[in-house]
């Protein structure tokens, strides 16, 4: 059944994206968005705290029309596709690693003001020098090894004035917990601290205009996640698989939320 292989799957950084990819599909219909859940308002559906999520990412950087968005780490492309929605005189570009997530991206969400590249945002080749008026990367960042390089080249790819926000998963203390150490390993996490991202961004000559502490509003997100998996057209067992295949990973991911991590917003500019 697909949901052993999706429980199999987790434990491989590439499988998990493709298998969580299915997963929504099989669910919802649809693809979704590869994101936390943000909470705003009690009775909202899985798809509306994901969409909560870039909307608070995106009022970062105040009104914005035209020029060029880059999303670093865009997944299968469905915030590409949301934010091109909001604004349709903006051009999107979005790159990701996995290109099974590209593959997806290109097929479902491309457009003429929306392209994909698969790319590595420690060296987004695809992107020229001084080219994007404003950069996002959402829960993206925690799987690059060499975040120095990645901030050098958000400097590289930004227009003077241009800004960035970078949404991500820190480690709560400089001291390295094996906090789960076998998802660590697996899935390709390198957390970093709220100290290590200030030296991330001095050290290319980036400057944070605020940063915000959401845990709370993250951990919020996922209130009610018992009944996001509607009963529609499948079997007892099937169903059952499915929640508790979904409770596991939320256990987690809260687990490590309250104890080990947090989640922060950056929001910067290329001066």
């Amino acid at each position: 059944m697909r949901i052993f292989r999706f429980i199999r799957g987790a434990g491989s950084f590439r499988s998990y994206y493709r298998l969580l990819n299915e997963l929504y599909r099989t669910v919802y219909g649809r693809n979704l968005m590869l994101h936390f859940p943000y909470y705003i308002a009690q009775e909202e559906p899985f798809e509306q705290r994901q969409i909560n999520l870039v909307d608070q990412c995106l009022l970062e950087f105040g009104r914005f029309s035209g020029g060029t968005l880059l999303e670093v780490g865009c997944g299968n492309g469905a915030n590409c596709r949301y934010i091109s929605a909001l604004d349709g005189n903006t051009q999107v570009i979005g790159i990701d690693l996995n290109p099974d997530n590209i593959e997806i991206a290109q097929r479902e969400h491309a457009a003429d003001n929306i392209r994909f590249y698969v790319d590595d945002a420690q060296q987004l080749q695809n992107i020229g020098d001084q080219s994007v008026d404003n950069l996002i990367c959402i829960e993206s960042a925690l799987h690059y090894p060499d975040k120095h390089a990645f901030f050098s080249q958000v400097r590289r790819v930004l227009k003077p004035g241009g800004q960035f926000v970078i949404a991500d998963i820190l480690r709560r203390s400089e001291k390295k917990r094996r906090s789960l150490w076998w998802w660590t390993r697996t899935m390709l996490l390198h957390h970093a601290t709220e100290e290590e991202y200030h030296g991330f961004a001095s050290g290319n000559q980036l400057k944070y205009l605020r940063t915000r502490d959401i845990t709370p509003d993250i951990v919020r997100g996922y209130e009610g996640h018992r009944g996001w998996i509607p009963r529609e057209n499948r079997g007892w067992a099937t169903h059952v698989l499915l929640r508790t295949t979904v409770s596991i990973l939320v256990g987690l991911f809260l687990r490590e939320l309250r104890v080990h991590k947090r989640y922060m917003v950056f929001t910067g500019i290329h001066q």
